[in-house]
């Protein structure tokens, strides 16, 4: 079984040289699959059908997993996140297992 929390993420700072103000204050809900890792970016499902956000890679997380909120600094912007429910999803049952059925 996967677990994944139910996150609403809002952009509160956008860094990129161009368009500073381009998506800021945008809020994103979904799941997170696992905490915000620096170095790699951060994922967010936002549906049942596969669509996600994906960031730049993340640079520091400020605040703990317990705690909310939890502020992300990416390469590009910054986000607040607010962590919800874990939600439980059950793994796929590869091809093997499931011709061996």
């Amino acid at each position: 079984m996967k677990l994944m929390v139910g996150v609403t993420a809002r952009k509160i700072r956008d860094q990129s040289a161009p368009r500073a103000s381009a998506g800021l204050g945008r809020v994103y809900t979904g799941y997170l699959v696992s905490y915000p890792v620096v170095g790699r970016g951060m994922v967010i499902f936002r549906d049942p059908h596969g669509h996600r956000m994906v960031t730049t890679p993340v640079r520091r997380v400020l605040g703990e997993v317990e705690g909310s909120p939890v502020y992300v600094e990416t390469e590009n912007s910054i986000y607040k996140l607010e962590l919800g429910a874990e939600l439980t999803v059950p793994k796929e049952r590869s091809t093997e297992a499931a011709s061996s059925a």
